[in-house]
């Protein structure tokens, strides 16, 4: 009797994982036209409501893309394939019911051919799935697994690679096995004929697809992103395996003409890198600050995540004021990394941070909001500029390396030499990610006052000062003393430049200073500047007026909306730049050195 009751129960529980079971066949026939054919099957219980949508935006970009804009047709039917009427709901959701228990098969066709780094691109030579753009969710069911079939011409494409686990492969067709539509989302798949490397790190297997036309010398390229990626993975010394065994991790390398950038996944990134920039050093070396950026994504923000990070609503903005910690912190590392590895020695180091500040505190939208605002931001300002945004907003980006920067000296002079900004994201990712001290469940987030009192708990001291002043105001910080603490001479200087805040494209305005002699004299942007002082002016009114001997009264003819106009000045005020210099102190008491010691621990 208990032999029948186990079998009994092992039947209804292969039977539930079988209901539960969700299944995507993704059919790329003709690849020159862009698109995909997409069914997604799962079970439903009849007279109950399903609603399926496409997201509206992908996690690591905060921007709305509006993914659902490429779909067509879409189609319901049963599994005797009836079909079932479908409704849109709104922009990115379509809703439907049953009238019985069945196999639902939802359908449609969606265009492919917007190359980045984040959106699904499908040509004759390659598909980049990214699977936000491409796969549909159906709501209040996405902790579901399943699995992910695609099928390509077998005379085009040789590889398929993602950080999914491969259940099977044949010449034109692949099945990946996902845990969950979260897990999907963040897990891009690479399709085509392209070379692959591996290295390990940790013990843990690395694979990068190079995928394209490129010059890269991969015996080099795989010792460097290497010796990155084990530099990176040093600051928190614990790779996160949510599987046993650990998941190989994944870098898809898109290879261009022009053009840069890349985007973090749970355990993968896709980047993007010139064709023939391997050998321009400069371009080699912002390369693998990208490779580390993305790399260190695998903790901080995919596993030490602001709490509002996840779980996801993909049908609108997820706000944050913390993606100045996810991005900015990320970007000081990055650059802190090639110091770390020895690709550049310390004074290299200090002249990075100088030019990260002094861009920043040139920028007139410095003023205008804190770190955290622009954060919260993000989605309407940070990826959407226009003429303005120069002088009215700033990158979380910037700032947020610069704070991460303050940070690390900050807890390294606090602790007196024994901690530093490391020690942060140890404890935060065995408290908020393991969840082992507060006795969470694996993955939790924290809020803006648990990173700050972790923060203070390293540093041994209360920083909330710090971050009154540098993360929740505009204030410039206050280099001198935040330097000096670590042992490092900041020399501020304010010069005067000759220029008048104007930038011309076919001598039309597109920028104006906000504290430019252009903006004062009443120029817009879309301006046509045709002359000045009755000279004509070819495109950089900067330029020609340094020609004239920098004239101080000036008339300035323009044309607007396609009338005249004249504008001019008596007395040129010029523009103000900040610039800062620094030096390791030659001479600094014991309690900097030590600091210095542990901000600049190799």
């Amino acid at each position: 009797m208990i032999r029948k009751i186990i079998i009994l129960l092992m039947i209804f529980m292969s039977s539930s994982k079988i209901k539960s079971q969700i299944n995507y066949k993704v059919e790329i026939t003709e690849p020159n036209s862009h698109y995909a054919h997409v069914t997604l099957e799962f079970p439903v219980t009849g007279g109950e409501k399903t609603i399926v949508g496409l997201p509206v935006w992908t996690p690591g970009s905060y921007l709305v893309r509006e993914f659902a804009k490429s779909i067509e047709s879409v189609e319901v039917k049963d599994e005797n394939s009836n079909s079932i009427a479908v409704n849109k709901i709104n922009k990115n959701q379509w809703e439907f019911v049953a009238e019985n228990n069945t196999t639902i098969s939802v359908s449609y066709n969606i265009y492919c051919h917007e190359f980045s780094a984040r959106t699904t691109f499908i040509n004759e030579e390659q598909a980049l799935l990214n699977n936000a753009s491409l796969l549909m969710f159906i709501s209040g069911r996405e902790t579901q697994g399943g699995f992910v079939s695609i099928k390509f011409p077998d005379k085009l494409w040789g590889n398929a690679e993602s950080s999914l686990p491969k259940i099977n492969e044949s010449t034109n067709s692949v099945t990946f096995e996902f845990d969950n539509y979260d897990v999907l989302v963040d897990s891009p798949i690479q399709l085509g004929n392209f070379k692959i490397f591996d290295f390990d790190v940790a013990g843990i297997n690395h694979r990068v697809a190079l995928v394209g036309y490129n010059n890269a010398n991969t015996e080099k390229l795989s010792e460097d992103m290497q010796k990155v990626c084990l530099t990176m993975y040093k600051i928190v010394g614990e790779f996160p395996c949510e599987h046993q065994p650990c998941r190989p991790y994944l870098f898809i390398v898109q290879h261009v003409e022009s053009g840069g950038g890349g985007i973090e996944h749970l355990n993968s990134t896709v980047l993007v890198m010139p064709r023939l920039a391997y050998s321009n050093s400069s371009r080699y070396q912002s390369f693998l600050n990208l490779v580390a950026h993305e790399y260190f994504h695998l903790w901080n923000v995919k596993r030490i995540r602001p709490f509002e990070l996840g779980p996801f609503n993909y049908n609108e903005e997820n706000y944050t004021k913390s993606l100045w910690v996810a991005e900015g912190i990320t970007s000081y590392y990055d650059e802190l990394a090639l110091y770390r590895a020895g690709y550049i020695d310390k004074e290299e180091l200090l002249n990075i941070l100088a030019k990260y500040i002094n861009r920043h505190e040139n920028r007139p939208g410095k003023d205008y909001s804190s770190l955290s605002d622009m954060s919260m931001d993000a989605w309407i300002k940070e990826y959407r500029p226009n003429e303005n945004s120069a002088n009215s907003t700033y990158s979380y980006y910037s700032k947020g390396f610069i704070a991460g920067m303050l940070l690390d000296m900050k807890i390294a002079k606090e602790s007196n030499g024994k901690n530093n900004l490391d020690d942060v994201f140890k404890k935060l990712y065995k408290d908020f990610y393991q969840a082992k001290s507060i006795g969470g469940k694996i993955g939790t987030g924290y809020t803006v006052a648990e990173f700050e009192s972790v923060c203070s708990e390293v540093a041994g001291s209360d920083l909330g000062d710090f971050f009154n002043l540098w993360i929740r105001s505009s204030t410039q910080p206050d280099y001198l003393n935040a330097f000096k603490e670590v042992g490092i001479t900041a020399i501020i200087n304010k010069n005067e430049i000759a220029d008048w805040g104007i930038r011309t494209k076919s001598n039309k305005v597109d920028y104006l200073n906000r504290n430019g002699m252009a903006k004062k004299m009443g120029l817009n942007v879309g301006d046509e500047i045709l002359s000045l002082n009755m000279i004509r002016v070819n495109d950089d009114i900067n330029s020609l007026w340094a020609s004239l001997g920098q004239p101080q009264s000036v008339e300035v003819l323009y044309a607007r909306d396609g009338i005249l106009g004249r504008t001019s000045f008596e007395k040129f005020e010029p523009l103000i730049e900040f610039e800062i210099e620094l030096q390791f102190s030659p001479v600094i008491d014991s309690k900097s050195k030590k600091a210095q010691a542990s901000w600049l621990k190799k």
